[in-house]
């Protein structure tokens, strides 16, 4: 009798849970917080949300404990998980998971485990940002671009300084069948730019709001720069990667033939060059710091350009 109770009680729970897990998906996260040091924080805010498109109202709330740790469970229809992270002094960083295995109810990995770099705000300068498309004025010639202007020097602008140089060629039959090199050079000794690699955390946009290093480095400009993109008849080039950035440094001076000093920027995303549309144009999302230090950590309070478009988006520190 005893048997006949026990597995009829299996059954009935066995069929409760089937039921459940049909409708409810249920999904674990484990967080830990650190910060560049590899040192745990405490009491570090997340709100982590179980589903896409989830309303911070939605999100369950929690702090991270003395080991830096934090772990919540809840309902993912689609398990698609993600939130961000906050602390007083530090940048907020966020976080993204895809789950695409499920069984029985659970998505898999059960305890997703979820490492989180918390970057202090050190040192926030202002600095001259722009996030825009700037249209070439001519093709074949050498365009001097000013970047605490955002325009070009004359005869094509109002800039006052040669920060870079561009330089479009062409082949262009129409807008599906072109090809284009664009070679950006600088008018001083010391100037130049320099590849950084780092996706930025891709279409989700992951991790730390402050990115690519605090301080510029001292070497390993290169003076020139070119990107060439083609397309139809001469073949299919893309002149954009996702996880290209660049630091540069322009104005440099030199006092008894050597390097004294500059000003130091970053570009944040690819140089993005377009050749259709008239001349073309190029798109950048820079940071120019005019006070002749390489701090690359931008106040955006205090941006030097004002009354610019809420499309530039230029909030990122």
């Amino acid at each position: 009798m005893k048997i006949r109770y026990f597995l009829s009680l299996l059954v009935v729970v066995f069929v409760a849970w089937a039921l459940i897990a049909r409708f409810v998906h249920v999904a674990k996260i484990s967080v830990k917080v650190v910060d560049e040091e590899e040192r745990p924080i405490d009491g570090a805010n997340i709100e982590l949300c179980f589903y896409g498109g989830c309303l911070t109202k939605d999100a369950t709330k929690g702090t991270t404990d003395k080991n830096g740790s934090f772990s919540s469970l809840g309902s993912s229809s689609d398990g698609v998980t993600g939130g961000v992270v906050k602390k007083a002094g530090y940048y907020n960083s966020v976080f993204h998971h895809d789950f695409f295995i499920r069984s029985i109810g659970i998505w898999q990995p059960w305890n997703k485990n979820i490492k989180i770099v918390l970057r202090p705000i050190v040192e926030p300068v202002p600095m001259y940002v722009r996030n825009r498309t700037f249209q070439f004025p001519a093709i074949n010639k050498d365009l001097g671009f000013d970047l605490m202007m955002a325009d070009w020097v004359p005869p094509y602008g109002a800039g006052v300084h040669r920060d870079l140089i561009f330089r479009v060629e062409r082949i262009y039959k129409d807008s599906d069948n072109f090809d284009a090199t664009l070679t950006i050079t600088f008018p001083n000794r010391h100037d130049g730019i320099l590849l950084i690699k780092d996706n930025r955390g891709g279409d989700f946009s992951v991790g730390s709001r402050f990115q690519l290093p605090r301080i510029a480095p001292e070497e390993g400009y290169q003076p020139k720069m070119t990107k060439r993109v083609s397309s139809g008849i001469y073949g299919s080039r893309a002149a954009k990667e996702d996880n290209n950035n660049y630091i540069f440094r322009v104005r440099s001076e030199t006092e008894n033939g050597k390097f004294k000093r500059a000003m130091y920027g970053k570009i944040l995303g690819d140089i993005r060059f377009g050749p259709v549309g008239g001349n073309g144009g190029v798109e950048m999302h820079y940071y120019l710091n005019p006070d002749y230090t390489r701090n690359l950590e931008f106040d955006p309070k205090r941006n030097l350009f004002s009354n610019l478009s809420e499309g530039e988006g230029v909030g990122l520190p």
